[in-house]
């Protein structure tokens, strides 16, 4: 590709990610207003109660893997950096910062006023402690890559050295990071939540309890979590940015989706915000004053394909699989037109973004055409597949009866597993069982590396497609060093072009953020990473409401 073509592209790419993370906020009518008058004084007090989808596995941010406990982590504790409503780099416990040595030398520099719930300060140790730890933990976290950058954390990762000379206390509240080379993601990578801030004494102390009683320095702290039932956080009145305004919150957990006593829920008042699919707007018609939120996020809906399951290993089959489906008709039928349809991996508004990577959609010729490239005894003696879904509602059946639909259009069976609870599904996931599997993946950065290498990297533990390329591997690693943006985002449109000719996945449709909220929820801003990712200490309730 051209220069002038490739600058193009990544402007557009860049430009688009400036409208994406504009918030955007409407009435019933969806009417956009300007206000002129005053900011409201914000009410103080009252209890939030907001819906989880599914139980968390754990609440310890290194080892959370769901956007459930994700949501709770983002409430109780904080990184070094943090982002905002717009994702750009913001101070948390790191109050300054400085990068020298081209890019090699990080030093922080912590705030005085940083405490954890346990009302003990935030110390250089606690930090160098809690790097070390990502640096041992199994599953590998996410954000590991980028801290195994830092001097000695691969010899200490294999157990080889005790200590990582990479990390260097200058006193309590400043400390050095060295990296082996420059590498452009890490300080964004400081953001993402399993690089979370834990406290030395309190993870001792409690061991493998630390996961079901978290202990961090967020706005609000950890009170209990009622098995699959709820969880409930306090208001953390020493939080370093100013006690919240809220006194609680409440996360009331619907096991397995349960779409329909979530809508019942919202519309009776016993929560104050729903995720808005299918035809829950329209059922909420008639209800005044409510607050609705749509705006394009740097997410992915899509269907992932285990490459190792001996009805999978045809890259023509999985091709076949994609090729066959109407993108447009299924979220037209099934999510209402709200989403935008998905060709590629990486969503539109993130550097990398290639509208020239599209996978074909709506082609059942084509498809029948790949599956005739498969010999016909492979075709034949072909069992039907298996979808696996974390959810069983009205809206994931209709779904699947879709697909199946569509598949059988070019001669192939489906049956459809529910696997109820979260840790379930994902063990399922990472067994040698699964063949295909409903998904959902935001970023957890702004960076296309949160979704190429998170997703198709072969040490990743979120590569339940269990992809492997020695190519794209190496290729993964060379972009994180390129300083320069169009060329890194070069790197990336080839690595995503690499991995989509093998077909691994459906991409199916990038996902928005849709919420909607009661009349009375104030201060909203929503993350283009996703709803979960939103802190709600600014948020308020303009009545203070404690029933619960």
């Amino acid at each position: 590709m051209n220069l002038a073509k490739l600058f193009s592209l990544f402007f557009l790419s860049c430009l688009f990610l400036s409208l994406v993370i504009l918030p955007g906020c409407t009435n019933q009518e969806e009417n956009i207003t300007q206000s002129t008058e005053s900011e409201p004084v914000p009410v103080l007090g009252g209890i939030y109660r907001a819906p989880l989808w599914n139980n968390p596995a754990t609440l310890d941010p290194a080892y959370v893997q769901d956007e459930y406990g994700v949501s709770i982590v983002k409430q109780v504790f904080d990184g070094l950096i943090r982002f905002d409503p717009y994702l750009s780099v913001l101070p948390a416990l790191a109050e300054t910062w400085q990068v020298k040595d081209k890019g090699k030398e990080y030093r922080f520099v912590l705030r005085k006023n940083a405490r954890f719930h346990n009302l003990d300060p935030v110390t250089s140790g606690d930090v160098v402690f809690s790097i070390k730890r990502i640096l041992r933990a199994e599953p590998a976290p996410a954000v590991l890559p980028h801290l195994l950058k830092i001097v000695g954390a691969k010899e200490y990762r294999a157990g080889t050295r005790e200590n990582v000379p990479g990390l260097e206390i200058e006193n309590d509240i400043v400390l050095k990071v060295i990296l082996e080379e420059s590498h452009v993601p890490f300080l964004t990578a400081l953001g993402m939540y399993q690089a979370a801030i834990v406290p030395q004494k309190e993870v001792i102390r409690l061991g493998d309890e630390f996961g079901r009683n978290p202990v961090g320095t967020g706005p609000f702290k950890f009170v209990s979590w009622d098995g699959g039932k709820s969880i409930r956080l306090k208001q953390f009145k020493e939080y370093f940015a100013g006690p919240a305004f809220l006194d609680e919150i409440h996360y009331k957990i619907y096991q397995g989706g349960q779409d329909p006593l979530v809508l019942a829920d919202f519309q009776n008042g016993h929560i104050e915000e729903t995720a808005v699919y299918g035809d829950i707007k329209k059922k909420l018609t008639d209800s005044k004053g409510l607050q609705w939120f749509h705006r394009p996020s740097l997410s992915l809906f899509f269907y992932g394909i285990n490459l190792k399951h001996p009805n999978l290993t045809n890259h023509d089959l999985r091709k076949a699989l994609s090729f066959a489906i109407d993108r447009t008709f299924f979220v037209n039928q099934v999510y209402n037109g709200r989403f935008e349809i998905a060709k590629t991996i990486l969503p539109p508004g993130m550097p990398g973004y290639n509208p020239l990577n599209q996978m074909e959609d709506n082609n059942p010729e084509l498809a029948r055409k790949h599956l005739n490239r498969i010999p016909f005894k492979t075709l034949e003696d072909l069992p039907e597949l298996e979808i696996v879904s974390a959810f069983k509602t009205p809206r994931v059946e209709q779904e699947m009866s879709m697909i199946k639909d569509f598949w059988a259009g070019i001669g192939i069976k489906l049956k459809v597993k529910y696997i109820n609870g979260w840790k379930k599904f994902e063990d399922y996931l990472r067994s040698d069982k699964v063949q295909i599997y409903r998904y959902a993946w935001f970023a957890d950065m702004p960076d296309p590396d949160s979704f190429l290498y998170s997703l198709f990297a072969s040490e990743s533990p979120t590569n339940f497609m269990k992809f492997q390329d020695g190519k794209v591997d190496q290729s993964l690693l060379t972009a994180r060093g390129i300083v320069d943006p169009i060329e890194r985002a070069a790197m990336y449109q080839k690595i995503e072009a690499t991995i989509m000719e093998s077909a691994p996945l459906i991409p199916l449709f990038y996902m928005s953020v849709d919420r909607v909220y009661q009349p009375y929820v104030k201060s909203v801003k929503v993350s283009a990473l996703g709803a979960h990712t939103m802190t709600l200490n600014q948020v308020w309730l303009d009545k203070p409401l404690q029933n619960d």
